[in-house]
């Protein structure tokens, strides 16, 4: 049986946390646009990443970058429950700012960190609580993505193939963004982009955009526009078709996820 829950807080800059149960289920390869820091509470997650195989459990962390593609489902037949911290990159930002860091940069996505697990853990039981007091919420988050941050990385450079493709792409999420149109800005074949652009990401550029809507489509949706308006805006002139590709990616409807959002 699989179930979702999604809330945000708005003490905490329109934190958007998740709460998930799955089993017998397997998610596709995917990015996100914001930073996930996501831990199992019970069972064991399958997370394939560059390639690589490993199971997520309890005591473990993971810390996901924007645009850091990756797949993977249930471990075994018992299924897992996981809860996760989204971020967006601005609020990473702010928080990064005020602990005088750099933006981070997680080479590793997963972190053998048990103190870090129960921190986190316990801060998301907090947060699904009704009203958390918020100088509580604020400290605790802090002090969590204090220690997460001494985690990070060296950051390696972002090629500008992908940060002129994303741009265009993000600057018109309703366009159709044909292939020949992203090679040829490049001064690329189409097999010449397809190729760069999957050894860069690991995703077709046709897989990219209908994640980057998507993700978009989240965001308008949490700010509370309305179902139609926001698969028009992102691109998906098919209600049916934007409805079933938003089931796939969340495992929530996207009137119930605008619903609990609110």
């Amino acid at each position: 049986m699989n179930s979702v829950k999604y809330w945000k807080n708005k003490a905490l800059g329109g934190l958007e946390l998740c709460r998930a149960d799955h089993a017998g289920f397997r998610y596709g390869r995917h990015v996100h646009l914001d930073y996930h820091l996501g831990l199992v509470e019970s069972g064991a997650q399958k997370f394939i990443h560059r390639g690589s195989s490993a199971p997520l459990v309890p005591g473990q962390l993971s810390l996901l970058n924007p645009d850091e593609a990756h797949d993977g489902g249930c471990f075994d037949e018992a299924g897992f429950r996981v809860r996760v911290f989204s971020l967006s990159p601005e609020l990473v930002a702010g928080l990064a700012e005020e602990l005088e860091a750099p933006l981070p940069f997680f080479a590793q996505p997963l972190q053998h960190q048990p103190h870090l697990y129960q921190q986190a853990l316990s801060l998301h039981h907090r947060l699904e609580q009704p009203a958390p007091p918020v100088i509580d919420a604020e400290s605790s988050l802090l002090a969590l993505l204090a220690d997460c941050f001494a985690l990070q990385n060296a950051r390696p450079l972002e090629t500008p193939l992908l940060l002129r493709i994303r741009e265009r792409m993000l600057a018109g999420l309703d366009q159709p963004h044909p292939l020949n149109a992203l090679a040829a800005e490049l001064g690329l074949s189409r097999f010449q982009f397809l190729r760069r652009f999957k050894a860069a990401l690991g995703m077709t550029p046709h897989a990219y955009l209908k994640r980057l809507r998507l993700e978009a489509a989240k965001k308008q949706l949490a700010a509370g526009h309305g179902v139609l308006d926001t698969a028009l805006a992102v691109g998906f002139f098919d209600q049916a078709h934007f409805h079933r590709a938003f089931v796939l990616a969340y495992h929530i409807t996207p009137a119930r996820f605008r619903a609990q959002m609110q």
